[in-house]
């Protein structure tokens, strides 16, 4: 009898003094009497209350990672998923708590896809905010991290020798993936372009040694040499321009 103790009650209604607790299990009797006295043997009933919908928790970003570097730039941002939201609003800027990348954008599922790719070497800031009917989360933490900027070229295997035996028998760019808005073009010491390719990934679309340009004037199977190469990624004022050479040995 901790919330209503004996209550006598005229009518077939009781209206409860306050409210109940939420997800609580409540026990009642309801017990007629008159001048004689009291029903007796008369049996409890129990039920549970409903549990209000509040403003969900924050989430945890997991990737990228807060404090990362070399991020690429066509990254994608996930969280962990709260059973409390309905959707949740991202931010991304190059300043904490900026929006000049993306503001508030709704998502309703847990992943959230670049609309454009970030800019290299550029430290990014975000936030991702569950919400629902109720209202949003407070006091949610952003994260930052940095793009990775042009390394690749860095990392480019110089040489190559395309002799079949499954070692360095392309031009590998590393972490040239990250990048698929390329165009690749190599030139033969006299300066005649020999071999051009857009959207080199490292897989397909390589250079091998093989010549496709110049083949009506008996370019094909280049020999062994420098060549020089020229790489543009990216377009507009995100574009980006690398020159330099390569050894081909057969």
């Amino acid at each position: 009898m901790d919330f209503v103790s004996r209550q006598q009650v005229s009518g077939n209604v009781f209206t409860l003094p306050r409210p109940l607790e939420e997800h609580t299990t409540y026990y009642v009797s309801v017990i007629p009497y008159n001048g004689e006295g009291e029903a007796e043997g008369c049996t409890e009933i129990s039920f549970t209350t409903e549990t209000l919908l509040t403003a969900p928790p924050c989430t945890t970003i997991n990737m990228p990672q807060n404090g990362d570097t070399e991020v690429g730039i066509h990254t994608d941002i996930s969280w962990n998923t709260r059973a409390e939201a309905e959707g949740y609003y991202v931010s991304i800027g190059t300043t904490s708590g900026g929006m000049d990348f993306v503001g508030r954008q709704q998502v309703s599922g847990n992943v959230f896809t670049l609309p454009r790719p970030l800019e290299e070497h550029t430290t990014y800031y975000v936030s991702v905010i569950p919400y629902n009917e109720q209202g949003e989360a407070e006091g949610c933490t952003e994260i930052s991290f940095r793009t990775q900027g042009g390394a690749y070229i860095g990392k480019t295997q110089y040489g190559f020798s395309p002799n079949g035996d499954g070692i360095r028998d392309f031009w590998e760019i590393e972490g040239f993936e990250n990048y698929p808005e390329n165009s690749v073009s190599v030139f033969n010491r006299w300066g005649d372009l020999v071999f051009q390719v857009e959207g080199y990934d490292n897989r397909s679309r390589v250079f091998t040694g093989e010549a496709n340009k110049l083949t009506g004037l008996g370019g094909g199977r280049l020999p062994s040499g420098t060549y020089f190469f020229r790489i543009h990624t990216g377009h507009g004022n995100s574009s980006r321009e690398v020159k330099g050479f390569l050894v081909l040995k057969r």
